[in-house]
């Protein structure tokens, strides 16, 4: 197209309101200017496109012939624009992240208040899955942002951070195991009482795992769960004991319900990470709530 699209756009303004100052008037530009602007269209274009009448102007049938066809152009991009203008402002969009359930638990939910309450016009759609399966399906580009806990299997392509630090406790229902108050339980002393945790295709059941072969045992699980809310009414109901990270116990902690259950081994800490993919650009929305995520993150 050799013709200056600016032709276009006032022909367009023209042609919809049938007056030229109507037309200057929405453009912000003087009469004459539009009414030299057509006249270079129609020279351009070897062809007469208006008449003029006593209400204003009229297309000639050459005028219908073009303006069919670029009014649809027209309000097509003008429409483009004001989208990306509203996904610019953060005012529309659409933001995608995948997460497992403990980062759900333990950050999401509380980031999420605060992005949510800057930005209320942005969508969000959440998925939860293991942290295997939700790395997979960030690489797949169905999630811009993933939030999982540590250990985790990454690609070169996945950028990573920390965002908080995690502590898990071992806990039961207070009264279901005598505690004697500053002695402490060896690992082996826990595997007389009956285990809940999750499936072994999580990240956070070889992260326990892991801890008991470091210590020469291996984690016998008498109750799995699929859900991290499952584990919690199993230890309430004195079915089992089991491992949760602290912030999630720590209601029923306070409440008296349950006790923490001392070890003589450190449990060692994990983290809650954002991941991306360094090959896809973040939307405006994703880095705003990249933002909320990293902004006065525990060490």
């Amino acid at each position: 197209m050799s013709t200056n699209f600016e032709y276009y756009k006032i022909f367009y303004y023209v042609a919809k309101y049938k007056n030229f100052t109507h037309a200057a008037q929405v453009l912000y530009i003087n009469q004459p200017s539009v009414t030299r602007y057509i006249h270079l269209l129609e020279e351009e274009l070897g062809c007469r496109l208006f008449i003029r009448s006593k209400q204003g102007v009229k297309l000639t049938p050459e005028g219908n012939l073009l303006y069919e066809h670029v009014a649809p152009a027209c309000e097509s991009l003008f429409s483009g624009e004001e989208k990306l203008h509203a996904v610019k402002d953060l005012k529309e969009g659409t933001l995608l992240i995948g997460t497992t359930e403990i980062a759900f638990r333990t950050v999401l939910l509380d980031k999420l208040h605060i992005f949510r309450q800057r930005y209320p016009d942005i969508k969000v759609k959440i998925s939860c899955d293991t942290a295997p399966h939700s790395v997979s399906n960030l690489l797949a580009g169905k999630y811009e942002l993933n939030l999982v806990t540590t250990p985790i299997d990454i690609k070169d392509t996945i950028a990573i951070r920390k965002v908080m630090s995690l502590q898990d406790v071992l806990i039961c229902k207070t009264g279901y195991i005598k505690l004697t108050k500053n002695i402490p339980y060896t690992l082996k002393n826990v595997c007389s009482y009956p285990m809940v945790t999750l499936p072994d295709s999580t990240s956070t059941r070889r992260f326990y795992e892991s801890f008991y072969y470091k210590a020469g045992l291996q984690f016998k699980v008498d109750i799995e769960v699929s859900s991290i809310d499952l584990i919690l009414p199993v230890i309430r109901r004195g079915l089992a004991v089991g491992f949760i990270p602290q912030k999630i116990a720590e209601p029923y902690l306070h409440s008296g319900e349950i006790s923490v259950i001392p070890l003589s081994e450190k449990m060692p800490t994990r983290s809650v990470c954002i991941l991306w993919d360094k090959q896809r650009p973040l939307s405006l929305a994703a880095h705003k709530f990249f933002e909320v995520l990293t902004k006065d993150s525990t060490p």
